[in-house]
């Protein structure tokens, strides 16, 4: 496994996802995903939030790069955004990220801010859904461990 360059790397806003998100999967495949870009000016209640919120991910949300492609598609994809928005979440299946590209592209980038944490349990499941090809997928008709997830209130 490769050392990151130590250095100072402010930190991403709190909660689990960014606008830009990159999965590893346990294979060492690499997969990208988006969020709507918002700036929120406070982050009240946000130390509170211990759970990730319920995205509704859909399989077809989710690309995947080819290793020998990562370098291009991260630097069109996140280099091109203003300063302040130039963060990626890394989201790995294995505790330990031993994918020399991330490594290399981490490394000689100039990143805002990335953090790495696990994939939560709707990465998870929505990456198993579209990497067995299935020609369907309902978030309502999973059985979510709603003590890993957060639903957003029904009024």
């Amino acid at each position: 496994m490769q050392n990151l360059k130590k250095g100072n790397i402010p930190l991403p806003p709190k909660g689990f996802y960014g606008e830009s998100q990159l999965i590893i999967d346990k294979k060492g495949n690499l997969y990208f995903y988006q969020k709507r870009y918002f700036l929120e000016f406070c982050s009240y209640g946000s130390e509170k939030d211990t759970l990730p919120h319920f995205l509704d991910l859909q399989p077809k949300d989710i690309v995947k790069i080819p290793e020998t492609s990562l370098d291009d598609f991260l630097s069109e994809n996140i280099l091109n955004k203003e300063k302040n928005r130039r963060i990626l979440i890394v989201a790995s299946q294995n505790d330990t990220i031993k994918n020399t590209s991330f490594f290399n592209f981490i490394n000689k980038n100039k990143l805002q801010a990335y953090a790495i944490r696990r994939t939560t349990q709707e990465e998870d499941t929505v990456l198993k859904y579209k990497t067995n090809n299935n020609d369907y997928y309902y978030s309502d008709s999973i059985k979510w461990d709603r003590t890993k997830i957060k639903f957003p209130n029904k009024n």
